[in-house]
């Protein structure tokens, strides 16, 4: 998997994520880089899909089994420093919920919902690109945005690919000033992403 969306091969292909150029670990103390560094296997048993995880941040389940969170830098009254969460959506006909038909509506309802419970003002799209992965459509996009209950600019960059009538949403979201450090992370989290995991 890091062979096919590794970003120095992406970069060759001219679809690198351009805030994930920096080097691993770079601008990290040495216990963030304890933190960032120890990984584990995570599948979901409703989806099937596996990806690597950071061993040492805080972690849960989320979106109702579909999908997990983790973070890390959480202070006692306010957001964590970063997170990354990331699920499944599926698409068939049996599934009750109405769900967009295409990444560009994807994209549309997850701002629409960042703005709504995040209160987030003043967002920029800094970036938005059509990718491939592992053979399936992608959409990836970074924005920036001022959250006034924080009183701090954030920023996040997200994933989506549809494959096989599912959605899938990966999403790291962090204050601005480190974005290096979660960017990194997040990287190293979606190349670990398998689709088909076995048990």
């Amino acid at each position: 998997m890091a062979q096919m969306f590794g970003w120095r091969q992406t970069l060759l292909s001219g679809l690198a994520f351009s805030s994930l150029l920096a080097a691993w670990g770079h601008g990290n103390t040495n216990f963030e880089d304890k933190l960032d560094r120890s990984w584990k296997h995570y599948r979901n048993p409703e989806y099937g899909y596996c990806v690597s995880i950071p061993s040492r941040w805080e972690k849960g389940e989320a979106f109702e089994g579909a999908g997990l969170y983790v973070h890390s830098g959480l202070r006692k009254f306010s957001r964590p420093v970063g997170s990354i969460d990331f699920e499944a959506i599926s698409r068939a006909p049996q599934d009750a919920r109405i769900l967009p038909v295409n990444l560009a509506d994807s994209l549309q309802d997850h701002l629409t919902g960042l703005q709504k419970f995040e209160r987030a003002e003043r967002m920029e799209i800094l970036e938005k690109r059509d990718l491939h992965m592992q053979g399936s459509a992608a959409l990836f996009t970074k924005d920036r945005y001022y959250d006034p209950q924080e009183r701090a600019t954030w920023m996040e960059e997200v994933l989506f690919v549809n494959r096989n009538e599912t959605l899938y949403r990966f999403e790291v979201d962090c204050r601005a000033d480190q974005i290096e450090r979660f960017a990194a992370v997040f990287e190293h989290l979606v190349e670990s992403v398998h689709f088909d995991c076995s048990n």
